[in-house]
């Protein structure tokens, strides 16, 4: 087992990966129908715009002809809901997304998957540029007839830009063909992307899968580096590659000729070996030939699919009904107790599809009936393009279906703050979201301090209650329990080289996935502070786990905000430090108005440069 592998393992195997079935329920709602004997709709993919008013979220549905020649489309269709999906626009075709005449041929963008783009305000639409001959078929006899192809919506105004071509290393050869088609893709919380795609040479048919790493300033896309080439002999290799992040692992799923693969990374570019998709008993999932995606939740992940053995074998490839269920992360199987149909087979094969989350309450999985013809078909049929709309059980916290940016505060009881004399307002991690929202920032800081808590404790939950939160940024502060020695103990807690060992990990893993971390060092303990376990005055043992503090921010280039050192540097002055304190150690809301103070600048200039 690689390096790569053994690190996922070992993640998969704590206490935050303990599997808890996250029950919904499904609407199925009909967003268009047009029946026509010269084409049907394909592909349709959503994406919200967050606003704060849910009953009103905006809904960008795109959206392609599929004419009469196979994988012959036209240019990109949009419709546009202004009311979470009640009602929709009449599909429109802007000039920028229309095709392109070259020479003879037909430029065009098809298997285009939108999605929000939270720092810029803008939504990315993302596909594959191909060219057609005159009769509708694919050219693919020079470099770069197929190309990763964007465009840029601004709600603002309404309007489009053209297609712009993301450019590639090697176009010449192994990125001959470039496809990012029919892919679920990522933005960091640093506004970066993790884009999936297959390519390959001049010659063969074999693709290979990666995931791109890319930035992007709300004009253009630009490369940043290309991960693990995942390749697969035979059924034309690896394609169509889909992209989740749950709670701090990265999982890429794979469509083959002959089934479906599934990896899994910790950074989101280098993956362990592929394994094929089974249910819970170890039998095969069935899915095959067609991509599966995924819905996210913060407290669970689910795949969306088609697949065999559902009295469908009259069906193209099996491609309906299309199938939603519960993953175990840790095996990744399918738990087939969870399967449910999100839309039904009506006697016509089901086409690419996409999924998405669109508010806290919904996600949405969108596909359209393949069926053309002058009447409907015996079974039902009458390609209905359809949104099967998820609603949890539970609010999903994932921060991209948000209006507000996100920030937590992570720590111990210091942090928590609450307690007999301090409300909730006059937390600091309140008064730090006030502050930042007075400046015109709508950003919400979440508290997750808990009493008592050290820094091996929060590693153990990391993955379940910070990373799938997705913030941008999280400020940590710990040593006060991690330092403390107790009553009948000679030694502290966790030792010096622990505390540092833990926030370093901290500090890493939040990195890793895009999040950016800021340092805090406890406040000083008041003069009247009771002695600890050995008769010393708690900041004895204080004050080693703050230099210890202190060198990871430095060693890591962390910013740091000192608040021992400002705390001690009042006490130098004479000032009662203990009056901003409730018990000579937890801040009263004096106390938490200096701590907030002392992080706004800090974190200001943190969100700016975000």
């Amino acid at each position: 087992m690689n390096r790569i592998a053994i690190m996922i393992a070992i993640m998969l195997s704590s206490p935050a990966y303990a599997q808890t079935i996250l029950p919904c329920e499904v609407q199925l709602d009909v967003i268009h129908q047009e029946l026509s004997p010269d084409f049907c709709w394909f592909h349709p993919r959503v994406a919200a715009i967050p606003n704060s008013n849910s009953a009103a979220q905006t809904v960008i549905c795109t959206l392609q002809k599929h004419l009469g020649v196979s994988d012959h489309y036209s240019g990109l269709y949009y419709m546009r809901s202004d009311d979470g999906g009640r009602t929709w626009s009449e599909p429109v075709l802007p000039p920028e997304l229309d095709w392109v005449d070259d020479h003879g041929e037909t430029i065009a963008v098809c298997d285009v998957t939108p999605g929000w783009h939270p720092q810029t305000t803008r939504m990315l639409a993302i596909g594959t540029k191909l060219r057609y001959s005159a009769a509708g078929e694919q050219l693919l006899d020079q470099p770069r007839s197929h190309q990763a192809a964007y465009a840029v919506y601004d709600p603002a105004s309404g309007k489009w830009t053209a297609w712009k071509m993301l450019r590639m290393p090697n176009e010449e050869s192994q990125n001959y063909l470039v496809a990012p088609g029919c892919v679920q893709w990522l933005v960091r919380p640093d506004g970066t992307l993790l884009l999936p795609m297959y390519a390959r040479g001049p010659s063969g048919t074999d693709y290979a899968s990666t995931v791109l790493h890319c930035d992007f300033d709300g004009s253009e896309l630009t490369l940043i580096e290309a991960g693990d080439e995942l390749k697969f002999k035979g059924g034309r290799g690896l394609c169509e590659p889909s992209l989740a992040l749950f709670q701090g692992t990265y999982f890429l799923t794979l469509r083959n000729d002959a089934g479906g693969y599934v990896t899994t990374s910790s950074d989101g570019l280098h993956y362990a070996p592929i394994a094929p998709w089974t249910f819970d008993d170890g039998s095969e999932l069935g899915s095959y030939n067609t991509q599966q995606h995924w819905l996210v939740h913060d407290q669970a992940l689910f795949l969306s699919y088609t697949r065999r053995g559902a009295n469908n074998d009259h069906i193209m490839r099996n491609r309906a009904p299309l199938f939603m269920a519960q993953i175990d992360p840790v095996k990744k199987h399918v738990i087939r107790s969870t399967e449910k149909i999100l839309i039904p087979e009506r006697g016509a094969m089901l086409g690419n599809f996409g999924a998405t989350a669109i508010s806290s309450g919904e996600s949405w999985v969108t596909d359209a009936e393949y069926y053309t013809g002058t009447s409907p078909h015996a079974s039902g049929a009458d390609n209905s393009v359809f949104a099967a709309r998820v609603k949890w059980s539970v609010p999903n916290k994932i921060s991209t279906v948000s209006p507000q940016r996100r920030i937590v505060v992570l720590g111990d009881s210091i942090t928590k703050g609450v307690r007999t004399g301090v409300a909730e307002s006059e937390t600091f991690g309140a008064r730090l979201q006030t502050s930042l929202r007075a400046t015109g920032l709508l950003i919400d800081v979440i508290n997750q301090g808990i009493g008592g808590e050290r820094t091996d404790q929060a590693l153990a939950r990391l993955n379940r209650d910070i990373l799938s939160l997705e913030p941008e940024i999280v400020v940590v502060m710990y040593g006060t329990n991690d330092s403390y020695v107790d009553q009948g103990q000679q030694r502290c807690r966790i030792t010096a080289t622990e505390y540092r060992q833990n926030l370093e990990k901290i500090v890493a893993d939040l990195r890793r996935v895009g999040i950016q971390p800021i340092l805090m060092t406890e406040p000083r303990w008041g003069d009247k502070a009771g002695l600890n376990g050995v008769g010393e005055h708690p900041n004895v043992r204080l004050q080693e786990y703050v230099a210890e503090c202190r060198a990871v921010a430095e060693q890591t280039q962390t910013p740091l905000i000192d608040h021992f050192a400002a705390w001690s540097n009042a006490n130098s002055k004479g000032i009662d430090i203990g009056s901003w304190t409730t018990d000579e150690c937890h801040p009263n809301p004096a106390g938490h108005l200096k701590i907030a103070e002392a992080m706004l600048p800090v974190v200001l200039k943190a969100v700016t440069d975000q």
